[in-house]
């Protein structure tokens, strides 16, 4: 008991000491990574670059000297600067090739330039002194105005000719533009009119009756008063529409005169055609495939609209069906009643 004791003794003291190292350890990295962020953080924004000082102080003796060259010609006397400014222009004439002209004196010129724009200058033209055929300028400048004044006579003549003929032209196309204008109102009015024609012969009345589309027996009834069995759904609910039995691929014929208002596809009927018949009746074909109609189109009592698809999964024990729904102002109506 006493060796164990002392066993558990020293283990003790041995984990108290390496737990100690371990502490002071950490506190003297923490110190040291503490104080190297400090030094850096102090460090910043308090560098200097004696490079940098070194460069702007070659910078500031130059642009002393520059000042002090500048202060020297401001001081020095007229007869100073005017002594400079005859040696310029000394060496500016010993610079170019041709002697300056004065101010006022006259033509400028220039050797092989001015030379040679008075040998291309026109006839009548200002340019030379003279002309080539010795006349003076004088009477070249007279002439050239003439020749001007009448370029210009025959010049505005021409623009008011132009100008008369413009509003007639102008006016030619206002009428025929209004004219076309007419026709096209007048076209878009006579559109607007069959389409009103066509829209009125809607018409339905459920003592017309309907189509049978096609030919097989009611799987299902329609029923909104009490529910009826749905087989493949195992269960009952209200059926706003009837289910008529056909083979796949059999024909569905329109029940009526209508216009297609939608073509679409669900998870239920799969692809389906809702036709307008008017009076606020319409009905909807489902369980579809090969449809033959648009949406817009226009189709008469027999025709053909499309063909019996496969049953989907809501109708699957019941077998490949139509799906043929009668509606009044939206309200479900029974189409079983109606069909001949």
């Amino acid at each position: 008991m006493r060796k164990n004791r002392r066993n558990n003794t020293k283990k003790e003291r041995i984990i108290m000491i390496a737990s100690s190292v371990f502490v002071l350890s950490a506190l003297t990295m923490t110190g040291i990574y503490m104080k190297s962020n400090q030094e850096a953080e102090q460090d910043d924004g308090y560098t200097l670059d004696f490079t940098a000082l070194e460069d702007s102080v070659e910078d500031k003796y130059e642009e002393i000297a520059q000042n002090v060259q500048s202060q020297e010609k401001e001081d020095a006397p007229e007869d100073q600067v005017a002594g400079n400014a005859t040696d310029e222009a000394d060496n500016l004439e010993d610079d170019l090739d041709y002697l300056p002209m004065e101010v006022g004196s006259g033509t400028v010129t220039i050797p092989g330039l001015t030379d040679r724009e008075l040998e291309e200058a026109p006839e009548g033209s200002a340019a030379g002194r003279e002309e080539a055929d010795g006349k003076p300028v004088a009477e070249a400048s007279a002439q050239g105005r003439k020749a001007e004044a009448g370029t210009q006579t025959e010049d505005g003549a021409q623009a008011s000719a132009d100008a008369t003929e413009e509003p007639q032209q102008e006016a030619e196309n206002a009428d025929s533009a209004a004219a076309g204008n007419e026709a096209v109102d007048a076209g878009a009015v006579d559109s607007a009119g069959s389409n009103e024609v066509e829209a009125q012969t809607l018409h339905f009345a459920e003592s017309e009756g309907l189509l049978r589309p096609v030919s097989g027996e009611v799987l299902i009834p329609f029923s909104m008063d009490s529910s009826v069995y749905f087989s493949t759904l195992d269960q009952f609910k209200y059926n706003p529409a009837l289910m008529i039995a056909a083979e796949t691929g059999a024909a569905v014929s329109a029940c009526a005169d209508g216009r297609v208002i939608s073509v679409f596809e669900n998870e239920e009927i799969g692809k389906a055609i809702t036709v307008e018949l008017g009076d606020g009746y319409q009905i909807t074909y489902g369980q579809l495939e090969e449809v033959r109609v648009t949406e817009g189109s226009y189709v008469e009592s027999g025709e053909i609209i499309a063909f019996i698809a496969a049953p989907t999964k809501y109708f699957s024990v019941e077998g490949s069906n139509l799906y043929l729904k009668l509606t009044m102002n939206g309200v479900p109506v029974d189409p079983e009643g109606l069909l001949r």
